[in-house]
């Protein structure tokens, strides 16, 4: 992801290991979940301001690499329908893995509990 450091919110952090644990799946996977959920869900940037608290969480550089982040980047391009410089670049993938994170908190919650937590996210 170049050499940018992308900090998640202290909430943003409680929500991803709810997830992880919800799904049964490693922290990279459930940030990239995170990420194309706040994309999909999104029309154009993320209005949304997210207090940092006070345990931010440093995402690793190397979860979203080559090929996938191609793609994220041009889905985020799109999105926001500007050209952006890589600070703005991760400034606002950081902004849809957050958005994405409450979504998912969002269908965590709301779900039944015969309903299985995989299929409420599509």
């Amino acid at each position: 992801m170049s050499n940018r450091r992308m900090l998640l919110s202290e909430e943003g952090k409680q929500i991803l290991d709810r997830v992880v644990d919800s799904l049964e799946c490693e922290r990279p996977m459930a940030v990239k979940i995170a990420l194309a959920k706040g994309i999909s869900i999104s029309e154009g940037p993320v209005s949304e301001q997210y207090s940092p608290g006070k345990n931010k969480w440093t995402i690793p550089d190397n979860i979203i690499k080559d090929k996938e982040f191609l793609l994220f980047k041009h889905l985020i391009i799109n999105e926001v329908s500007t050209p952006l410089t890589d600070d703005d670049l991760h400034k606002h993938m950081l902004a849809f893995i957050e958005k994405g994170l409450r979504k998912l908190k969002d269908d965590l919650e709301n779900k039944t509990s015969m309903e299985d937590f995989r299929l409420r996210i599509i």
